[in-house]
């Protein structure tokens, strides 16, 4: 079984707070979208067409006024009874004429595109409903589990603290601890006397005790002789 040493939470809150911001971007930016194409589509179906609809009537009225400003040029003569020049009409009924194609291109685009553009947003729909469901329902999910992780290991954190306090004080002695091992260590050693009262020149080891050298021999050999005195008149009443 793999084994993971944690010290920190550190990273796991860090990646807990970016996985939160990309669902936020990730959430907006497919939310923006959906509503500009919507918008776009909307845009498209009805202002639009009914925009040049109303532009290509009124371009289709100003061909038919203008080419009636042209017959009534030809037709009719001046006061000489010449023929009326009809370049101006016939320049404005061109440019009616233009007015009206351009009107006539525009309607037809918005009839082509508008069924397009509303096919192109049902695919771009089903191509990012992955990611949809993946942000709404994934990511969340991945959040709680890193919670309780982050959970657990402070748990687990508020365990170990005691235990670490509790071995620290054994392996590192406070000061005071210290300075007594160290002068006791350094302090010099009483010197001893040979039984003359001499002091011994052979120093003693560390680990060996110190000689006890009695005051004085003469007690000693006095109590060694004294039960042989006692014993002597109890051997004459015997006898």
């Amino acid at each position: 079984m793999a084994e993971a040493r944690v010290e920190s939470t550190d990273a796991i809150k860090a990646f807990r707070r970016a996985l939160i911001r990309f669902a936020e971007l990730t959430n907006s930016a497919l939310t923006d979208a959906e509503s500009d194409a919507g918008q776009t589509l909307m845009w498209l179906e009805t202002e639009q067409r009914s925009y040049w609809q109303n532009n290509l009537r009124k371009a289709t009225e100003l061909v038919s006024r203008c080419e009636d400003a042209v017959r009534q040029k030809k037709i009719f003569k001046d006061s000489s009874g010449r023929p009326q020049s009809a370049v101006d009409e016939e320049k404005a009924l061109a440019k009616a004429k233009r007015l009206k194609e351009h009107a006539e291109e525009k309607a037809a685009n918005v009839k082509k595109y508008a069924p397009r553009l509303h096919r192109e947003i049902l695919l771009y729909k089903g191509q990012v409903q992955r990611l949809a469901t993946f942000v709404a329902a994934d990511v969340p999910a991945a959040i709680q589990k890193l919670d309780k992780i982050v959970a657990t290991l402070d748990e687990y954190f508020a365990l170990l603290a005691p235990v670490a306090g509790a071995v620290s004080a054994v392996t590192q002695p406070t000061g005071e601890v210290g300075a007594e091992v160290t002068e006791h260590a350094t302090a010099p050693r009483p010197e001893t006397f040979s039984a003359d009262g001499a002091p011994d020149a052979k120093p003693q080891a560390e680990d060996e005790p110190s000689a006890v050298v009695p005051a004085d021999p003469a007690p000693l050999a006095a109590s060694r002789t004294e039960p042989r005195d006692a014993a002597e008149p109890q051997a004459r009443e015997e006898h």
